[in-house]
């Protein structure tokens, strides 16, 4: 039941720097405003299911909070591509990033993201049903620090993976559950070009046993969540 109230607006700036409100769902653009407005310093914000945020909030974060370092706005479901190019100009300061379950977020949004938050390290868009190996390719070319990638549910194929197995070495953590487009092929390019994987989710792809066992062998550190049980 926490919302948005009419006040006069004052400039009593708070040194708030961490700020969880996920599941607030009547909180909208207007408190979201007032809040960032008036609390500048924040770095760590958390809006997961804050179903009455648009990009008209969105933008006020970037506009006001330019230190933010680690942001969700999963489920967040009126966030558009306008709204993750207005985050783009949070630039390298932007390290930890959600927008799983936005389903108007697509390859357009991303590309743009990608090429001004190049220090980003976390990134999960589980759920972007407009996701393809296009923001893949963008990822693997600007964000070259990034060591945890969740593209689940996503059109991602195994091109995609070749293309980040050859550009991203260094990642460490990779969900792709439920990309039907995934199979050995692209697996086994990641097992080969990334060794230092520690967790890969391949739950509900066409990846075969063997294909498990080769990335078992390249990446012996890696835990593998996948939908084959041996026999």
């Amino acid at each position: 039941m926490v919302s948005s109230i009419n006040i006069v607006r004052k400039h009593n700036q708070l040194s708030l720097t961490y700020l969880d409100m996920s599941e607030c769902s009547s909180l909208d653009d207007t408190g979201l405003n007032m809040i960032m407005l008036n609390c500048p310093l924040i770095t760590h914000l958390y809006l997961r299911k804050c179903t009455g945020i648009t990009d008209v909030g969105v933008r006020s974060i970037a506009l006001y909070c330019p230190q933010v370092r680690e942001l969700s706005l999963s489920d967040c479901t009126e966030v558009t591509d306008y709204g993750l190019c207005e985050l783009a100009k949070l630039g390298p300061s932007l390290r930890y990033l959600s927008v799983s379950k936005c389903p108007k977020i697509s390859d357009t949004g991303l590309r743009q993201l990608a090429s001004h938050c190049y220090k980003i390290r976390y990134l999960n868009l589980r759920g972007c049903l407009s996701i393809t190996d296009a923001t893949v390719v963008s990822l693997s070319r600007s964000c070259t620090r990034l060591r945890s990638l969740d593209v689940g549910k996503c059109d991602v194929t195994d091109n995609g993976l070749r293309q980040l197995a050859r550009q991203l070495p260094n990642i460490r953590k990779l969900s792709v559950r439920g990309c039907q487009l995934i199979g050995d092929q692209g697996v086994v390019a990641l097992a080969r070009g990334c060794p230092g994987l520690i967790h890969l989710n391949i739950q509900d792809c066409e990846v075969s046993l063997q294909a498990c066992k080769i990335v078992s062998s390249s990446c012996r550190n890696c835990f593998i969540e996948t939908s084959i049980f041996p026999n």
